[in-house]
């Protein structure tokens, strides 16, 4: 094929990646890499194409192959370097990106990815850093903005937060994800300037559908904060419902999953597996929006203890060695959990990824909500290690949950009726673990923390095995950083707003209310 052929073949592709046909790119890619395989261009577009789709290992593969024909092509460091952060491999991640930056220091994408990795390491400082250089670079790049307003947000400096939200909007109308975190981040009054531009915004018929759910979100935000429940409702309503028609989701998977788990563990006792290991590590879980941001910035607010935030990596370990398409495949989990082999490599897979974030406590935090599902493996993996969950009024919980957008996953929260199935599958594996290991988990209610913050806030120290620390008292001064839409409640003192927030909704959300 003569080089004006594969040229237009080429850009035919570049076009299809660019229409989000990532299939169609990866097989017709893999056809014309067959007769061109020394053609460099088409190893980083069949590798964006599959990271781009989530097959992150696939992507890596094509990345090192471009490499190893053109060593020093930025742009494929820059992807392989990304392909390594999706896969939890984050000090390779940053290892190329420092390689990257000492190649070529002017190099746009490395600062913003490099940052992103940092944002996600809990390093804020270096990642703010990262971002301004890349804004020393270019000030008209709204990805670069919004990558500061995100981290502003993240340590608490919602003025700033904002203002770059605002610049980012000032050079992309349409960049809605900065109309949502602004919503995030303030209160709304009356006759505020960003409440009218979202009013006018949303009769912008040229907006995408992602773009309008960020608008639908950040619209019920302000018109709750204004007091007008029934307007916030039906923005609500519209943004659940345009959501859900964007995503590809199956509520039978995860629920079956649940009951999957509950049928492997039912018959089984892992107590005696329990060791001597030395785990440090307080999971702090429970249904997403039910106070674990809060809890966690408790606990965290211990000179002992470092908070990490929501991290991945128990989820992918469990995914990788014990579960095939949402089941768990091995017939007899005993005899395989039985391997030292097994859960020497899982745990020194989750140390290994800890040691990331460089803290010097003694305890670590992990808060990922879901983590509720592998309680089982956290016992045999982790036999010695804190379980924290928290608990919220079954209503208020799902509220909150369904009047929110998020970023990645919790797609059963778009749907009343999905939502409401999670949350009932939530509360039968809960009280099955329960039942089964009723002195390793220590639950909390949202209601009596708020309440009684002083005699719960002991309490959760003290099963956590640590010393008082006066500290976790006045915890909203705890300048961990919050990558959750918790940051700006859980940096306040203990307010009791939320309590029976259901309560104004409940002629609104009909599914809801029958829990």
């Amino acid at each position: 094929m003569n080089n004006n052929n594969i040229a237009q073949q080429v850009q035919i592709l570049i076009n299809q990646f660019n229409a989000k046909n990532f299939d169609l790119v990866i097989s017709k890619g893999n056809i014309l890499l067959k007769k061109n395989p020394e053609y460099v261009i088409l190893y980083n577009l069949i590798g964006s194409a599959h990271q781009n789709s989530g097959n992150y290992s696939k992507a890596k593969k094509f990345f090192k192959s471009g490499l190893q024909l053109d060593p020093k092509n930025i742009a494929l460091m820059n992807n392989l370097a990304m392909s390594y952060k999706n896969l939890l491999e984050y000090s390779l991640s940053a290892e190329l990106y420092n390689k990257i930056l000492k190649l070529n220091n002017k190099y746009l994408n490395a600062y913003i990815n490099y940052g992103n990795l940092k944002r996600d390491l809990n390093q804020f400082k270096e990642a703010i850093n990262l971002y301004e250089e890349a804004l020393n670079l270019t000030d008209k790049n709204p990805v670069v903005l919004y990558s500061l307003a995100l981290a502003y947000q993240g340590i608490g400096d919602f003025e700033k937060s904002i203002s770059f939200a605002k610049k980012t909007l000032d050079l992309d109308p349409k960049f809605t994800k900065a109309d949502h975190l602004i919503s995030q981040s303030k209160k709304y009054e009356r006759e505020d300037e960003h409440y009218i531009s979202l009013k006018n915004k949303i009769k912008n018929t040229n907006l995408n559908d992602f773009e309008k759910v960020d608008l639908y979100f950040a619209l019920a935000k302000a018109e709750e904060d204004f007091g007008n429940i029934a307007e916030a409702s039906d923005y609500i309503i519209k943004g659940n419902k345009l959501k859900k028609k964007i995503i590809n989701y199956k509520l039978s998977t995860e629920l079956n999953l649940c009951k999957n788990i509950i049928e492997k563990f039912k018959d089984n006792n892992f107590e005696e597996l329990s060791s001597n290991y030395d785990d440090h590590i307080i999971f702090i879980l429970g249904m997403p929006r039910s106070g674990t941001s809060l809890v966690e910035q408790i606990i965290s607010s211990h000179k002992d203890v470092f908070g990490a935030g929501e991290l991945p990596i128990l989820s992918n370990i469990i995914k990788d060695h014990f579960i095939n398409d949402q089941q768990i495949i091995i017939e007899d989990l005993k005899d395989e959990i039985e391997k030292p082999t097994k859960i020497d490599i899982c745990r020194s897979r989750y140390f290994d990824f800890i040691k990331n974030f460089n803290y010097s406590e003694k305890y670590i935090t992990d808060k990922a909500p879901l983590n509720f599902r592998w309680i089982g493996f956290i016992k045999v993996l982790f036999p010695n290690a804190k379980i924290v969950h928290c608990m919220r009024e079954p209503k208020n919980n799902c509220l909150s949950m369904f009047k929110n957008v998020f970023e990645g996953g919790l797609n059963f929260t778009y749907d009343q009726e999905d939502l409401v199935k999670y949350y009932n599958q939530y509360q039968e594996l809960m009280n099955f673990w329960k039942s089964k290991y009723a002195n390793s988990i220590y639950s909390i209610k949202y209601e009596e923390l708020i309440e009684n913050n002083e005699e719960e806030i002991k309490k959760i120290i003290k099963f956590c095995n640590l010393s008082w620390d006066e500290k976790c008292l006045s915890f909203h001064k705890n300048k961990t950083p919050i990558k959750t839409m918790s940051t700006a409640q859980a940096r306040k003192p203990i307010y009791k707003s939320s309590l029976n927030s259901f309560e104004k909704y409940k002629d609104y959300f009909k599914e809801i209310n029958k829990l």
